[in-house]
Formats: C-alpha cells, sequence, structure tokens
C-alpha cells in the first residue's frame, strides 16, 4: 500500500509547486516521460561475473519549472521494476529533484538527477552498466562545460550515508572529449571511496579505488559507406588501496576500441590488455589481464525520441567465454504544459 500512497504524495507536491512558481511569475512549465524498457539475459561463466537475467522496466515522469532561460528546478520520479513480481523482487520508487543552471556552455545540477541522460558516455570498465538498471540516479552534483569542439565534466555521487550499519561510500568523476577535425582525444578518470561507519566496535579498514584513462582516435563517420566508422586506442592506470592492510597497488593496461555504424546495424569491439583492474564498480570482466568484448546490434525501432536496440555479445576471457543478449526500448514525450514571457 505504501508504494500507492508515495506518488499521489509526490504529484501533489509537484502541483502545489507549479501553482507557486507560476504565482510569482514563473516562465514555463514541462512535463515529460522517459520510458525504459531492458530484458539482458547473461550467460555468464567467467570468475567475478554473475550469470544473471535482468528483465524489467523504469518509468520516469518528471516536471520542469524554469525561472527563466537558464535556471531551471524539475522533480518527478523513477518507478523502477523487475517483472516475475514476488516478495524478494527489486520494486522501488526514488525521488528525481534537482536545480539545474544550463546555458551554452555550462550545465550544473545539484539534486537526485538521472543518470542517462549525464554519465551514458562513462565506460564500462569504469562503470558497469548494471548501474543504468540499479541506480538510476546521480545524487549529488554534476558541472560540465562545453565550447565547440571542447567538453569536460566533472560529478559527485553519494552512493551511502555514513550510519551505524552503513558505510559512507562515494564516487567521483571526471570524462571529457576534445575534437580536432577527424581527431579526438578522450579522458576519464574516477575515484571509490569506501569509509567506515559510526560504529567503532567494528573491525574496518577505508577502502579507496580509482582509474585514469586517455585515449586518442578518428572519427571517420559519414567520410566513407559507413554511417560511422571510430577507432580509439589509450592508456588506463587503476589503482587500489586498503588503508592499515596493504599499501597503494598500481595497474597498468593498454584499451582499444572500433566502432562501426551501417543504417540499423553496428558492430563494436573492444580489446584489453595489461593488469587486472579492481575496480569494484566497474565491469568485472576486467579484473582480468585480457579481454575482448565483441557487440554485434541491430536497432529495429527509431523513429524521433523512440529507439529499440538489440545488442548480441561476446565476452573473450582467458578463463571462459561468455554471451549476453540484450534488447533495450527507450521513449522520451515531452510538452509544455504553460509558459509565459518567453
Amino acid at each position: 500500500m505504501k508504494l500507492q500512497i508515495v506518488p499521489v504524495h509526490y504529484l501533489f507536491l509537484c502541483y502545489f509547486c507549479f501553482l507557486a512558481l507560476t504565482a510569482q511569475g514563473q516562465q514555463r512549465v514541462a512535463f515529460d516521460i522517459d520510458f525504459f524498457g531492458y530484458a539482458d539475459n547473461r550467460e555468464y561463466k567467467s570468475i567475478y561475473t554473475e550469470d544473471k537475467t535482468i528483465f524489467g522496466t523504469i518509468l520516469s515522469p518528471k516536471f520542469s519549472f524554469a525561472i527563466d532561460s537558464n535556471n531551471r528546478i524539475l522533480g518527478g520520479v523513477h518507478y523502477n521494476q523487475d517483472f516475475g513480481k514476488h516478495p524478494e523482487n527489486k520494486d522501488r520508487l526514488l525521488p528525481i529533484v534537482y536545480y539545474n543552471f544550463k546555458n551554452r556552455h555550462i550545465d550544473f545540477a545539484l539534486g537526485h538527477m538521472p543518470r542517462y541522460e549525464r554519465l551514458k558516455e562513462v565506460p564500462r570498465i569504469a562503470l558497469a552498466d548494471t548501474f543504468l538498471y540499479d541506480r538510476p540516479n546521480i545524487e549529488g552534483m554534476y558541472f560540465a562545460f562545453q565550447k565547440k569542439t571542447f567538453r569536460q565534466a566533472l560529478y559527485l555521487d553519494w552512493l551511502s550515508k555514513q550510519s551505524l550499519n552503513q558505510r559512507e561510500r562515494f564516487l567521483v568523476g571526471l570524462s571529457g572529449k576534445y575534437m580536432l577535425g577527424n581527431f579526438y582525444m578522450k579522458d576519464d578518470a574516477m575515484l571509490y571511496h569506501n569509509a567506515l561507519t559510526s560504529n567503532d566496535s567494528i573491525d574496518q579498514h577505508i577502502q579507496d579505488n580509482g582509474l585514469a584513462m586517455l585515449r586518442v582516435g578518428l572519427d571517420w563517420s559519414h567520410k566513407t559507406l559507413l554511417d560511422s566508422l571510430t577507432i580509439e586506442a589509450g592508456g588506463v592506470i587503476g589503482f587500489d588501496r586498503v588503508r592499515t592492510e596493504y599499501d597503494l597497488r598500481v595497474a597498468r593496461g593498454f584499451i582499444s576500441a572500433i566502432f562501426i555504424g551501417y543504417k540499423r546495424f553496428f558492430l563494436e569491439n573492444t580489446c584489453y590488455i595489461g593488469d587486472p583492474q579492481n575496480l569494484p564498480n566497474g565491469d568485472p570482466f576486467y579484473r582480468r589481464d585480457r579481454y575482448n568484448r565483441l557487440d554485434l546490434g541491430w536497432v529495429p525501432f527509431r523513429k524521433g525520441n523512440l529507439e529499440g536496440k538489440f545488442t548480441a555479445s561476446f565476452h573473450f576471457a582467458p578463463d571462459q567465454t561468455s554471451n549476453q543478449q540484450a534488447f533495450t526500448l527507450r521513449y522520451l514525450f515531452g510538452s509544455t504544459l504553460w509558459k509565459k514571457g518567453i
């Protein structure tokens, strides 16, 4: 019953915010719905990985209250549920509440904000794609600067507040891209900090994990018979430390990727060679010295803000070869409800 009551209360809150803001000369109110459906079957055989099927939907309606052309407040909910509901099944309602300042060069946000629209380009070695299913929000701050061919973002995602039984945990990350003609350079960095609980009687150790990546590439999209063609390669440096247990450990590696797209079909291959990476929030396949991922994809639905995508993935690791089949469908619908003076 609680899940049926909370959304009504939340909608009433949004409605009263709407009345208050319009009464004070608020200029625009918009409403949009983001629907995300996923069916992800993971036939994993390698160690460190979990063999499972992730199957469900996330429905994310939200209101946007624009104070002026640069400042706005957004409020809504994520309703996230896996199929086959039973008492142990995931069934969650998460708030979307954040302030956003945005102009031609700056995008700043503070609050509970959707993860996909801001961090979808973060590589899997740094942040596993399961975050999009299980934790659809960034809870913290986001800042991005963009000017012509340059973009750099900094974000803080607070994963857990300290309590008697829960540790303080957070992620800090950087993600950027610089374009120069067909040439581009990407940088990504991340720090994961797993601190202590407030219970001094428990024997605990502070954990730090991090990663820095620098890649260079060439983008020949629409310059050949193909619609998309990019090739990139670069270096990865990871570090791992558990304080009072062992000192800083450094893992170095080489990573490369190629993406080919033609009409509704695509191929993507990612290869990693180097030291095993110990990143608790990264894709666990990178916890080995060699790994190759091949994605073969088809986009049967693509029209406006609707996209349905099927991907068959093959994971080649020294211990086992695994496979994965995923279908995702995303549809974004938006409408302006009221505006004044714009």
